[in-house]
């Protein structure tokens, strides 16, 4: 079974020098899962086509494509992000996939993570909305790399 971070973080917080080599060979694994979105899918038993119209045009089709079929493996945290809420994933499955791609998780002193989160934590994933309140704010709103 596999360990939760907040387990991981209390074994590694009493692992001396000398135990290091263990604990990375055990759980310093940083393999991506390439896919994530659709083993999401599966068992949300929702489709590409309705993750792409989730993302409202701001993401290109076959860049979607490309990122839940695990061909594109890089995309940036803003485009996972939209993914995400396109998805409809909560926030734990929110922090799964951001770290899945090796991006931090929303941070609760950032403003622009706090109105993401407040939205997701809510359920509502509707990018236009929270596109408007990042912009009420003048933040960076999420437009998956379009200028604005």
């Amino acid at each position: 079974m596999e360990k939760t971070t907040t387990e991981l973080l209390n074994i590694l917080n009493h692992t001396d020098t000398g135990e290091m080599d263990d604990f990375i060979e055990n759980y310093g694994k940083t393999d991506m899962n390439h896919a994530i979105f659709s083993e999401y899918m599966a068992q949300q038993n929702t489709t590409a086509s309705a993750i792409v119209k989730g993302c409202r045009g701001l993401i290109s089709k076959s860049y979607v494509y490309d990122i839940l079929g695990g061909i594109k493996t890089n995309p940036s945290r803003d485009i996972v992000l939209i993914l995400c809420i396109a998805a409809g994933m909560d926030r734990k499955m929110v922090r799964r996939v951001l770290e899945n791609y090796g991006h931090r998780d929303l941070y609760v002193k950032d403003t622009r993570d706090i109105i993401i989160a407040t939205y997701i934590n809510n359920q509502i994933y509707d990018l236009d909305r929270i596109n408007d309140e990042l912009f009420r704010y003048g933040l960076t709103t999420l437009n998956g790399g379009l200028l604005c």
